[in-house]
């Protein structure tokens, strides 16, 4: 997956500075005769490049491969997708400012030790110098970036973490509230638990189909079909021999893997592109699944989520899957047949709302009656 970075590098870059340009539009309250094609914002009386915010861009990008989540949704939290990245780079920003103006710096050591605890750097032994120089050697540089940069991320994390701190400790309680908490977090607590089966009241119930009809009145429009859909793969995947290799052997052998099922899908986005055609062209088996739903997912998919996931993702105007990571390799999913979801007849919903309606009101007499039960 590393050497896919690499290849789209460039195109990354200038994502990144698309990104860019709905915020200068909506965001940046300026004399617009007065700023640049190159300039993205003006703050604490200094202009921001497009440059610099394409590099910090990457920054983000970086910290999301090594999994500083602590870092990415820290400084953009609850926004996504475009939003999230412009969100990040403005926040980074003064977040730096801020840690200058309060002297927060963190030393050499706790530099280095941010960076060995960094989750993607993490073994089965903890920290894995493996892990560590294929990214130095391969994501880094295709990035324009060198250690330094995992040094920064570092920083930024560390200052993210004292600030939070600071404005934490300047928060103060009722003594009495800070007591009623700790009595709450740590005290003993008495309760008296009465075990009551739902499944029990089952039998008790009656269900007419007044009920029935009432019921389906109340929530037609809930009541739906589930969306079914069909696909066909393809797998790259490692042979018995390299999948007993270890370490880099494997990351290498992977990294191969890789390089070409991202020819296969590059193959895939070709004007007038078949499926079975590219993969005849590459040599790769074509598997088909049967119609499964988000709840029932098809064998071929079952043992990896993330397949099903991705299937339900695809559309008819844009069939063909990314490549999917799984243990040993790749998958390609392909939409073949798309059955979409719709409204239930009476008829069609009638055992659905039979059940729901009995494990509602078994709950609700067991509920009852617990609160019935006498204490002692």
């Amino acid at each position: 997956m590393i050497k896919v970075l690499r290849k789209h590098r460039n195109w990354l870059m200038i994502v990144i500075a698309v990104l860019t340009i709905p915020f200068c539009l909506y965001f940046v309250k300026s004399d617009w005769s007065n700023i640049r094609a190159n300039d993205f914002v003006k703050m604490y009386g200094r202009k921001i490049t497009m440059t610099e915010a394409r590099r910090y861009g990457s920054l983000f990008q970086l910290a999301t491969f090594l999994g500083l989540t602590d870092l990415t949704d820290g400084l953009a939290p609850g926004s996504h997708g475009n939003q999230q990245v412009v969100t990040y780079i403005l926040n980074l920003l003064v977040l730096r400012h801020e840690a200058e103006r309060l002297g927060i710096e963190p030393s050499d050591q706790e530099v280095v030790n941010a960076v060995r605890n960094f989750p993607y750097f993490q073994g089965q032994n903890g920290f894995d110098p493996a892990k560590y120089d294929e990214v130095e050697k391969n994501l880094l540089p295709s990035l324009g970036f060198t250690d330094e940069q995992l040094r920064d991320l570092a920083r930024d994390q560390f200052c993210l973490t004292r600030i939070k701190e600071i404005v934490v400790a300047g928060v103060s309680l009722p003594e009495s509230e800070s007591k009623s908490t700790f009595e709450q977090a740590y005290g003993k607590n008495f309760v008296n638990v009465v075990r009551v089966k739902s499944g029990d009241f089952l039998k008790e119930i009656k269900i007419n189909d007044d009920d029935i009809k009432k019921y389906f009145d109340a929530h037609k429009s809930e009541l739906k079909s589930e969306e079914r859909r069909k696909v066909e793969l393809v797998r790259l995947g490692l042979s018995e021999e390299q999948k007993k290799l270890k370490d880099k052997e494997r990351i290498d052998a992977l990294q191969k893997l890789a390089d070409r099922a991202n020819d296969v899908a590059q193959a895939l986005v070709d004007k007038g592109a078949d499926f079975h055609q590219v993969a005849a062209k590459f040599q790769l088996p074509v598997e088909s699944t049967g119609e499964f739903t988000v709840s029932a997912p098809d064998p071929k998919l079952k043992d990896n989520p993330q397949l099903n996931q991705t299937a339900f993702k695809l559309t008819k105007e844009d069939p063909n899957s990314d490549p999917v990571q799984a243990p040993d390799g790749f998958v390609i999913l392909h939409l073949t047949g798309l059955v979409e979801a719709h409204p239930l007849t009476l008829d069609e919903a009638k055992q659905r709302i039979v059940d729901q309606i009995k494990n509602d009101r078994s709950r609700e007499m067991a509920n009852a009656k617990g609160v019935r039960r006498p204490r002692h």
